[in-house]
């Protein structure tokens, strides 16, 4: 998609021994011409940080930033509270997004903790 070699440019790779997946380090120069050769944009790889001021967010405000413990995105994410109105919850043993799904039966005390982090932070 071109949002993806565009605003939102997300190098990754995978290293095959920290990983199920097979070896396959990032490279720059493939994604360019991928971008390129699909889409006819050329990547805009810190579109994001310049529009919307990457961590420097400070200014914002009433924002929950959610993480799990096995969310692929926690590297990218804020990870403690910046203001009184920029909020982090850690799920230890979560996932991305479990704490946005429907209750379970089967939901760990930690996500359970962190919907109810999140309903207060709200009120």
């Amino acid at each position: 998609m071109t949002t993806n070699s565009t605003e939102m440019f997300m190098p990754s790779s995978r290293d095959g021994i920290r990983d199920m997946f097979f070896p396959q380090p990032f490279d720059y120069g493939f994604a360019i011409e991928n971008c390129n050769a699909t889409w006819g944009v050329e990547p805009r790889p810190y579109w994001v940080t310049v529009n919307f001021g990457g961590k420097q967010i400070s200014s914002y405000s009433n924002i929950i930033f959610s993480n799990g413990e096995y969310d692929p995105w926690k590297g990218g994410g804020v990870m403690k509270n910046i203001t009184d109105s920029l909020h982090a919850v850690y799920i230890e043993g979560g996932a991305h997004h479990l704490d946005f799904m429907w209750s379970t039966k089967k939901d760990p005390e930690a996500v359970l903790v962190a919907r109810e982090e999140e309903r207060n932070i709200i009120k």
